[in-house]
């Protein structure tokens, strides 16, 4: 907005702070990847116990050709991405133990889409589908990325064709366990991990229970058409449910100087270029009389978070989002 820096002269009178645009909160997305052998399948072949080994028409080449292209687009560069799987071990032999599934074959990071495609591109469908131990193998991976990188938004993204189940093995898989397994992790008190899931194949609507408990609301599902395409408009709604507008970055102090969180503000533009009163709240409770933003943790912020008045406003093409640090929080009148 073209009076930007006049955005809190109104209430803390003399001074401007120094403002800058705010950064959003950088996204970083765990691919758990299922190579069971029903993946071997054509998309048309529905049932339990599938295995197609061999068939040019199996479900994993199109989505293998979608993540190529989702992971190559520029609009996923700014994204950190790694990648697991499941269903690798031996029709009979499979694990339902967590700790099998915490390594990954990528681990997260930025600009790898190459790494990440190879990896994809090795991952024969093999065995059984052991879900719900995939999810807490990549639930305790992933809250250690997000212990170590606090300020990040971190999901996981599970691709698969829809059925828990290791009839063979007989290790406990079913739906209902991985329903718990996401939920756990969205639920964590500690280091909470959302949970997106991307279906394809016949037996999908159970998938939405998986992506409902990981706190997702519901699954992103491809049964027909042209699946590339069908699969890749999927990866591009996720990518941008996952980036979380209205989270942002706390503002590095400028140079030479330490940020005081008591000299922090927020400033938002809307779409006409007007400035919105956007002040500080202690908690997501303050945000009931409208506009403002609150810290993540008042105690140890990583992130400042807008209330959905606030994030209404400035997810409008055209609107623009400020700091200004140097003046003093501007927070309701009481």
């Amino acid at each position: 907005a073209s009076d930007g820096r006049l955005l809190f002269q109104q209430r803390d009178a003399g001074c401007v702070g120094e403002q800058y645009a705010g950064e959003t909160v950088p996204l970083d997305v765990y691919i758990m990847f299922d190579q069971s052998c029903s993946m071997s399948c054509p998309v048309s072949r529905g049932g339990p116990g599938q295995c197609c080994m061999g068939d040019p028409n199996g479900r994993i080449f199109p989505v293998r050709e979608a993540m190529d292209l989702f992971l190559h687009d520029p609009q996923s560069s700014n994204i950190g991405s790694g990648v697991g799987s499941f269903g690798y071990m031996d029709v009979g032999d499979t694990s339902c133990d967590p700790d099998d599934y915490e390594t990954p074959a990528v681990p997260i990071a930025r600009n790898q889409a190459d790494a990440l495609v190879a990896s994809l591109d090795d991952a024969d469908p093999t065995g059984e589908t052991p879900t719900g131990a995939a999810i807490r193998g990549a639930c305790t991976y992933t809250q250690e990325w997000k212990r170590q990188n606090p300020s990040h938004a971190v999901v996981i993204l599970l691709v698969t064709d829809g059925i828990p189940e290791t009839p063979s093995s007989q290790c406990g898989a079913n739906l209902q366990d991985a329903v718990q397994a996401a939920q756990a992790c969205a639920e964590d008190g500690d280091v909470p991990i959302e949970t997106y899931v991307l279906g394809i194949g016949q037996a999908l609507t159970n998938l939405n229970q998986i992506a409902a408990a990981g706190g997702t609301e519901q699954a992103h599902l491809v049964d027909g058409g042209d699946l590339t395409q069908s699969v890749l408009a999927a990866l591009n709604a996720i990518r941008g449910d996952a980036a979380i507008p209205c989270e942002l970055q706390i503002p590095s102090p400028p140079a030479g100087r330490t940020l005081n969180l008591s000299q922090v503000n927020v400033g938002v533009c809307d779409s006409n270029g007007v400035n919105q009163t956007t002040l500080f709240v202690e908690t997501a409770n303050g945000c009931q009389n409208g506009a403002g933003w609150y810290y993540d943790d008042p105690a140890n912020p990583a992130r400042i978070i807008l209330c959905e008045a606030s994030c209404e406003t400035v997810t409008v093409p055209g609107a623009e989002l400020y700091f200004s640090v140097g003046c003093g929080t501007q927070t309701p009148v009481r």
